[in-house]
C-alpha cells in the first residue's frame, strides 16, 4: 500500500511545472472556490466593491498559504519546492469543502466563516481544542474539517517521504501551527499594532474587531463598504507580506539565477521609481495636509504603491532584455540572457510574476492605482516589443518613458489628494516632469550605441554620436534644472539648481566617466536636488501640519 502512494506522489512531484501553469491551476482552483461560494448563497446581491475585495481576499489569503507551506515543507523535508508545489496543488483541492461542508452541516441557517478573533489566553484554549467550541461562527464545520484533512494529508506524505512516524506527526502539528495563525491571522496582527496602547495581554476580541471591522480610511481614501473593510485591510497586509514571501522563495530555491537577476534590475532605477511615488506622495501632502494619516494601514498602501512601482519596473526590465537580447550581446555582453546564465523561457516567468504582482499591489490601494500602473506597464510592452516597438523612434520613445514615470509620481499625488482626483495635479509640475525625464533618460542609450545602431534603433546617441549626445544632454539637463526654479517659484532652489545643473553637465563632458556610470552620477544628483527639494518646499510646511495633529 506504501509503496502505491509513493508512486503516485512520485509522478505527481516530478510533474514538468512551470510557473504559468503553477499561477493558472492555483487560479483555477480558487475561482472554483469563489464559485462555490457564490453558487451557494444563490448569488445574492452584494455591492461590486465587496464582491471584489472578497475575490481579491480569498486569491491573496490561499497564496499566501500556500508560499508558507511550500517554504516549510521544503526546509523540513530539504526537498525541492517544485515537487512541493506540485503536491500541494493537488492537496489544494480541498479549499472547494469548506462552502460545501457548511451548507450541509448548517443548512439555510448558514454558517459565517469568518477568522477567529480573540484574546492572547483565547487564542491558546483555541489552539489547544481545534479552534474552539462554536463551528457555526468564525472557524466553522467546513473550515474545521479542511484545515484536519489537510494536516492529514501532510503527515501521510511526510511519512511516506521519511519513512519516521515521529517527524510525520511532528510535521503535521506544525503545519496545524501555521494554518491555526493564518486562521487567527487578524489577531496576531492586532496584538502589534496595537502594542503602543495596550500590552498584548490586555487586547481582546473587541479591541481586533473594532480595528479590522470598521470602515477602512488611509490619507484621502475612506471606504463605504463596512462589510468590505475586513478585505480591504487584510488585502494590503497579504500583498506586502507576499513580496518578501515570493523574494525568500527565489533566493532560496534558485540562488545563482537571483544573484544574476539581482544584479540585472538597474538598482538606479529602482530608487528612481520608489522615490517618484514618494515624492509625489511628499507634493500630495503639501497641498492637502489635512488628508496626512498616520497608522498601519496608510503605511501599507503607501508602501504597496511603491512595490507596485518598482516591480512594474522590474517586469520592464525582464521583457526589455527578452526583446534586447541580439543588442545585449553586443553592448551589454554580462546581461544575464545574453551569457544564458538565465534562459530566456524563465525570464518570461520572472516578467509574468512580476507584472501580476505589480497589478495585485496596486489594485490593493484602489482601482485608480492599478489602471494607472497598468498603463505603465502597456507603455513598456509598446516601447520595447513588436509590433510596435516604440523604442526605434527617438521622440516618441522618450516621451512615453517620460510620461511612465510621471505617472508613478502622479499615483503617489493621487493618494493624498483629496478623493483621489488626477486632476489635482498642477499642471506645470506633470509638464515638468515631462519635459526633465525627456531630456535625461536617452542618458541610459550612452552604452548601447553600438547595439542600437546594428538593431535600427535610432536613440539620441545613434542620431548625433556619443560627443553631440552628451552635450545636447548635459545642455538639456542644465535647463531642466533651470525651469524648476522658474516653475515652482522656488527661489530657494537656484543656487542648488545652478551647482547641481552644472555639475550634471561637466560630467556629460567628461569621457573618463564612462557611458556605463554616467547615469550613476547625473541620476544620483538628481536624487540630492528632489530631497533639498522635499525639504525646502514641503518637510518645513509639513512639520508645522504635523505639530497640529
Amino acid at each position: 500500500m506504501l509503496q502505491k502512494i509513493k508512486k503516485i506522489v512520485d509522478a505527481i512531484e516530478n510533474f514538468p511545472l512551470s510557473l504559468s501553469r503553477f499561477i493558472l491551476a492555483f487560479s483555477a482552483l480558487i475561482a472554483l472556490r469563489v464559485l462555490g461560494e457564490n453558487f451557494l448563497s444563490h448569488f445574492g446581491s452584494r455591492p461590486a466593491e465587496f464582491i471584489a475585495g472578497s475575490i481579491l481576499a480569498t486569491y491573496l489569503f490561499f497564496l499566501f498559504s500556500i508560499i508558507l507551506l511550500i517554504l516549510f515543507l521544503g526546509a523540513y523535508l530539504q526537498e525541492s519546492s517544485k515537487k512541493i508545489a506540485n503536491l500541494l496543488l493537488w492537496g489544494f483541492f480541498l479549499v472547494i469543502s469548506p462552502p460545501l461542508l457548511d451548507k450541509y452541516f448548517c443548512g439555510d441557517q448558514r454558517c459565517w466563516s469568518f477568522y477567529a478573533f480573540d484574546s492572547l489566553a483565547g487564542l491558546g484554549k483555541r489552539f489547544l481544542t481545534f479552534f474552539g467550541s462554536d463551528p457555526v461562527i468564525g472557524i466553522t464545520y467546513g473550515v474545521r474539517i479542511e484545515v484536519a484533512l489537510a494536516v492529514l494529508f501532510l503527515i501521510i506524505y511526510i511519512f511516506v517521504k521519511t519513512k519516521n512516524a515521529l517527524k510525520a506527526f511532528l510535521g503535521g502539528f506544525f503545519a496545524y501551527t501555521i494554518l491555526f495563525i493564518l486562521g487567527s491571522f487578524p489577531s496576531w496582527l492586532a496584538f502589534l499594532f496595537l502594542a503602543p496602547e495596550k500590552s498584548i495581554a490586555r487586547v481582546e476580541g473587541l479591541d481586533i474587531a473594532g480595528l479590522f471591522l470598521s470602515p477602512i480610511r488611509y490619507f484621502s481614501f475612506s471606504g463605504t463598504e463596512i462589510l468590505n473593510a475586513l478585505n480591504a485591510k487584510m488585502n494590503l497586509i497579504y500583498a506586502f507580506l507576499l513580496v518578501p514571501a515570493i523574494v525568500f522563495f527565489f533566493w532560496l530555491n534558485f540562488r545563482e539565477k537571483f544573484w544574476a537577476v539581482a544584479k540585472n534590475v538597474r538598482w538606479i532605477q529602482i530608487l528612481i521609481h520608489a522615490g517618484l511615488v514618494l515624492f509625489g506622495a511628499g507634493l500630495g501632502a503639501f497641498y492637502f495636509p489635512k488628508n496626512i494619516t498616520f497608522d498601519a494601514f496608510s503605511f501599507f498602501a503607501l508602501a504597496n504603491l511603491i512595490l507596485a512601482a518598482v516591480f512594474a519596473w522590474i517586469a520592464s526590465v525582464f521583457l526589455n532584455d527578452i526583446a534586447d537580447i541580439e543588442i545585449d550581446k553586443i553592448t551589454n555582453k554580462k546581461r544575464p540572457t545574453a551569457t544564458g546564465e538565465v534562459p530566456t523561457e524563465d525570464y518570461w516567468q520572472l516578467f509574468l510574476a512580476s507584472f501580476l504582482i505589480s497589478l495585485v499591489l496596486a489594485l490593493t490601494v484602489g482601482v485608480k492605482f492599478f489602471l494607472l500602473i497598468l498603463v505603465y506597464q502597456i507603455i513598456g510592452w509598446a516601447y520595447s516589443c513588436w509590433p510596435f516597438r516604440l523604442k526605434r523612434f527617438p521622440g516618441v520613445a522618450g516621451f512615453l518613458s517620460a510620461f511612465a514615470l510621471a505617472l508613478l509620481f502622479s499615483d503617489g499625488f493621487m493618494l493624498l489628494a483629496d478623493d483621489q482626483d488626477i486632476s489635482r495635479l498642477p499642471a506645470k509640475v506633470f509638464w515638468l516632469l515631462i519635459i526633465a525625464f525627456m531630456i535625461s533618460l536617452p542618458i541610459k542609450d550612452l552604452k548601447d550605441i553600438e547595439g542600437d545602431q546594428k538593431n535600427g534603433i535610432w536613440t539620441i546617441p545613434v542620431l548625433l554620436g556619443e560627443t553631440w549626445a552628451r552635450f545636447a544632454i548635459g545642455l538639456g539637463i542644465f535647463v531642466s534644472y533651470a525651469l524648476s526654479v522658474v516653475w515652482l517659484n522656488a527661489k530657494v532652489l537656484f543656487f542648488p539648481a545652478m551647482v547641481l545643473g552644472a555639475v550634471s553637465f561637466w560630467i556629460l563632458q567628461n569621457k573618463k566617466i564612462s557611458p556605463r556610470r554616467v547615469h550613476i552620477f547625473v541620476f544620483g544628483l538628481l536624487f540630492l536636488y528632489v530631497l533639498l527639494m522635499a525639504y525646502f518646499l514641503f518637510w518645513k510646511n509639513m512639520q508645522l501640519v504635523i505639530s497640529n495633529l
